[in-house]
């Protein structure tokens, strides 16, 4: 580490805490600073043809704006994202848009998220405070480089748009700078032909950065796929920490110039490729912190991630979705991000939709965004508690998603999956990773549920029976399977369940890096595991690679 990575922590550092205090004088005035925000996105939003068919002005009130705008999915935006994308036209908004963000949900589509200046400005109102409050609360992060997952883009949609894959052209000026002289992994890499290329590179300049004090990835299992990949491919990252080349990957990788660390070569030459809490102290023993998803399903993949690095801090992160952002982490809390976007909340036991400064302790409740993107009244899949304040604003802890599966009215829900995996836990040792709902196929098969695990090949048996029981103790599941709609839920337990997992959510159009593990899946692609069953026998482990 050197004196100016450190001075540009330093400064980074103080420019934040500017952020921070207006979050904190906001959080004083909650009501005033949502309404203020409104205006500002009306400001944008008035003068376009969405706003226009609506009758937003910049005089419309909240209540008028409810009464005109009723509430959205993505479903209500695609044809005017796809008109502005094509045209160029100020559709949704008056500004111009610098971006339009792939992202995916449970299926297949590929949704466009458009990303205008002001929409970045709304971002940028979120990273302020959380990063003061890490730099305070973790000091030992200032020493040293840092490493923040980029976008990953599937393969076929990389010449889409020559931005989407750069993150840096979504920050302000000085974050840029900061960024570009202190991470670890330069955003060149995701310019390489291949995502597979793209993480090679990654894993050769992470391990070349034994200064590394941060980690900040999305979905747990993504850093822990990365490990594993490591663990696979350490003697061809060995040789181009030896060598400063690339070596075979020259071509492809040439407008990136190869890291050099003859240390961490040596560690790679004489590690067995397990993964454990002594090799990655080892390669990074400067690592104060790793960020991940840490709550409902990704809970057991960020443990894993702790105890392989025991020696390092671990937060968890806030809601943000590609859409929008609603929660940041803040101390011990997850506070509503309420200097970024104007808020509403369903209430989920009574259906009312609340103000953000109606939000009341012990409230289960669905983020309803409006945003500077020009997405009005716009519904997220997600289940949060409201489970205490930080002085006027509200914080959130996230429950699950909410979206379910309903192949033939059997109606499960992932709150359910996910209290069936606790109950399978508590007796067999296994992991569950996803409970996944298979279509029928051109009529060849019933539908059916498919469980991944990791596990032992012994638990096979005993895990089919366990979970069909626990499946059939929801009513609608066994009126389903009594009148013969249903095939009986079927088992996979195998050492590489989760490559099998991303490798399904890969099909469907999901981003690496940005997949989060779902307890329960609408996922057509699993039929290929169906395929490889024997018909009506138990399945068989690690039959999918």
């Amino acid at each position: 580490m050197n004196i100016s990575t450190r001075l540009l922590h330093q400064i980074s550092y103080h420019l934040s805490r500017y952020g921070q205090q207006r979050f904190m004088r906001a959080s004083h005035a909650l009501k005033a600073a949502q309404l203020a925000r409104f205006q500002n996105i009306m400001a944008v939003v008035s003068g376009s043809d969405s706003g226009y068919q609506r009758g937003l002005t910049l005089a419309t009130n909240v209540e008028e704006f409810r009464q005109r705008v009723p509430l959205s999915d993505y479903e209500d935006w695609q044809y005017a994202i796809n008109r502005q994308r094509s045209s160029g036209e100020f559709i949704l908004t008056t500004e111009t848009c610098q971006r339009y963000q792939p992202t995916s949900g449970s299926t297949a589509q590929i949704k466009w998220i458009p990303y205008t200046p002001e929409f970045l400005r709304e971002l940028d109102q979120a990273i302020n405070p959380w990063m003061a409050d890490l730099y305070s609360r973790y000091p030992a992060i200032r020493k040293g480089r840092h490493y923040w997952s980029l976008s990953w883009v599937p393969g076929e949609l990389r010449s889409v748009a020559n931005s989407v894959n750069d993150d840096l052209q979504l920050l302000p000026w000085w974050k840029r700078l900061f960024m570009n002289r202190t991470m670890a992994v330069p955003q060149a890499v995701s310019l390489a032909p291949s995502s597979e290329l793209s993480l090679f590179a990654s894993l050769c300049y992470l391990c070349a950065a034994r200064d590394l004090t941060l980690m900040s990835v999305w979905s747990p299992t993504f850093l822990l796929s990365l490990l594993e990949q490591l663990g696979q491919q350490r003697m061809a990252v060995a040789q181009v920490l030896e060598q400063g080349r690339w070596g075979e990957q020259q071509t492809s990788l040439g407008h990136l110039s190869a890291p050099r660390n003859r240390i961490n070569a040596a560690l790679l030459r004489n590690w067995n490729g397990r993964i454990n809490a002594t090799i990655t102290r080892k390669l990074w023993p400067e690592l104060a912190l790793i960020s991940a998803w840490d709550t409902s399903s990704s809970e057991p993949w960020a443990r894993q991630l702790q105890q392989l690095f025991s020696h390092s801090d671990f937060q968890g992160k806030g809601l943000w979705a590609t859409e929008g952002v609603v929660t940041i982490p803040y101390g011990q809390q997850y506070p509503l991000a309420l200097e970024s976007h104007f808020y509403e909340f369903e209430n989920l036991a009574n259906k009312q939709i609340l103000f953000s400064w109606e939000l009341e302790p012990g409230m289960q409740v669905r983020p309803v965004i409006t945003t500077a993107s020009g997405l009005l009244r716009y519904r997220t899949k997600d289940r949060l508690l409201v489970d205490g304040f930080i002085n006027q604003c509200p914080t959130l802890r996230f429950i699950s998603r909410l979206s379910g599966t309903d192949m033939v009215g059997e109606k499960m829900s992932p709150q359910a999956v996910l209290n069936i995996f606790s109950t399978l836990t508590a007796a067999l040792p296994l992991q569950p990773v996803s409970l996944l709902a298979v279509p029928a196929e051109q009529g060849n098969h019933r539908p059916t549920y498919v469980l991944l695990a990791s596990g032992g090949q012994e638990l096979q048996t005993e895990t089919q029976q366990r979970l069909e029981a626990l499946l059939q103790e929801h009513f609608h599941y066994k009126l389903a399977r009594e009148l013969g709609q249903l095939n009986p839920a079927r088992v996979i337990i195998s050492d590489n369940a989760m490559a099998t997992y991303t490798h399904l959510r890969l099909q469907c159009g999901a981003v690496a890096g940005n997949i989060k593990v779902e307890p329960l899946l609408l996922c057509p692609a699993a039929s290929e595991l169906l395929n490889t069953l024997p018909e009506d026998s138990p399945a068989e482990s690690g039959a999918i690679a």
